[in-house]
């Protein structure tokens, strides 16, 4: 009788993340999209997105970098992970004149 109740306690523990992969890269993906159309530069070189290294690249040897937005939460919270947010680039954003 002791052991399933031991297996349900360890089987209630809190999952790491409430949303599926898929729409969490969707929600990636959309900020990554809205950085790249807020910069001309960076649209008209685009090379790619990497959503493993949450990464663009752009021109030649160009990249943006983001990473999560990481916010506050209270113990034992569980839901999607943080935001992401524009970190650096490794060259100019956008045209110098």
């Amino acid at each position: 009788m002791k052991i399933p109740a031991v297996l349900l306690l360890f089987l209630a523990l809190p999952a790491q993340a409430a949303l599926p992969p898929q729409y969490q890269n969707r929600r990636d993906l959309e900020v990554m999209l809205t950085f790249i159309q807020q910069h001309p530069r960076v649209e008209a070189g685009l090379n790619g997105i990497d959503l493993d290294a949450y990464t663009v690249r752009y021109e030649r040897e160009c990249i943006a970098s983001f990473m999560r937005d990481v916010q506050p939460k209270p113990q034992g919270w569980v839901g999607p992970l943080d935001p992401l947010i524009f970190k650096e680039s490794t060259c100019a954003l956008d045209y110098v004149p």
